[in-house]
């Protein structure tokens, strides 16, 4: 998809690009109506939050908001902004100003964010955390509460995950989904084969497996991770940008499947964009290719893939 000369795209959300422009300042383009909404100089507040602790640069931004994208004057998108050591910082924005930032959540960074029933969820490798927003119109969206709300999370598939130690250094991925009215967990396993690489180790990794995980939100429940073993005829999207939607309206040929990117390994990309690229099924635990074999895909400069969902069939 073309974009504006002057930016490049960096990731998506449904179906507007995130484009980030030659002078750092940052935007949500839909190809196809051109509607832009202006975001802050992101980078500009990684750098600031970041100044005392890494002297990298940002290399992966994950965008949430409410529902569909809301363009106007009261619109609300949190993005969580990485580096290639894996520290985040989370900006919550009313474009384009920012109005709250937020490092680290118990000590731990954060993996990913989404909202779900109108409300704000972060997980850690380890927790799940509630983020309540104020709502006052009178000033700037801020995160008014931090409440941990699930303490634990098991490890994927502990039987796959003694088996591979041995052979291969294991890494697991956090995502967190909106499917059919249920928050989903969904934990990626990923291997990188002994001995190690001395360079770029990640674009060494291959994924391995995939945990999927409901959060029982109720209050007589003490609030815990339930493993699921089926989608509910959902196919779910994972990478810098998550999502569910029915696989038979979408024409997929199987369901309780997992299409994932390489989201990972971006301060070291691989020739071949599609790199650790698949669909992993549920059913049997299958990984295959998410494009055939014989398609032969281009990289354009530096950026890796990510999902696009047109509201249109095109």
């Amino acid at each position: 998809m073309p974009v504006p000369d002057e930016a490049c795209c960096h990731g998506s959300i449904d179906n507007w690009l995130f484009l980030v422009n030659n002078d750092g300042w940052c935007s949500l383009m839909n190809p196809f109506s051109k509607a832009m909404l202006q975001l802050p100089k992101l980078a500009t507040i990684w750098h600031h939050e970041m100044r005392n602790v890494y002297p990298g640069n940002p290399l992966l931004y994950k965008l949430a908001v409410p529902s569909f994208l809301d363009v106007s004057p009261d619109s609300l998108v949190a993005v969580l902004i990485m580096d290639d050591g894996f520290d985040s910082t989370l900006c919550i924005c009313q474009p384009p100003i920012p109005t709250d930032t937020i490092r680290k959540l118990s000590d731990d960074n954060i993996h990913d964010v989404v909202f779900f029933n109108g409300k704000l969820y972060a997980i850690t490798s380890t927790k799940l955390f509630l983020l309540e927003i104020a709502d006052n119109h009178k000033c700037k969206p801020k995160i008014s509460s931090i409440n941990c709300i699930i303490d634990s999370v098991n490890y994927p598939n502990k039987a796959l995950y003694r088996h591979t130690s041995n052979r291969c250094l294991n890494a697991c991925w956090n995502y967190l989904v909106e499917s059919g009215g249920r928050l989903l967990l969904v934990m990626r396993l990923a291997g990188i084969l002994l001995p190690l690489p001395e360079h770029n180790v990640l674009q060494h990794a291959r994924t391995l497996y995939f945990e999927v995980f409901e959060a029982d939100l109720t209050t007589d429940s003490c609030c815990r991770w339930r493993r699921v073993s089926s989608l509910a005829g959902q196919a779910l999207f994972v990478g810098t940008y998550s999502k569910s939607l029915p696989a038979a309206e979408c024409g997929l040929p199987q369901e309780d499947c997992i299409y994932f990117t390489c989201d990972y390994a971006r301060a070291y990309p691989a020739p071949d964009p599609l790199h650790d690229s698949g669909v992993f099924n549920m059913r049997n635990g299958t990984i295959t290719p998410l494009l055939p074999e014989t398609t032969v895909v281009r990289r354009v400069g530096e950026r890796c893939p990510t999902w696009f969902f047109p509201s249109e069939a095109i």
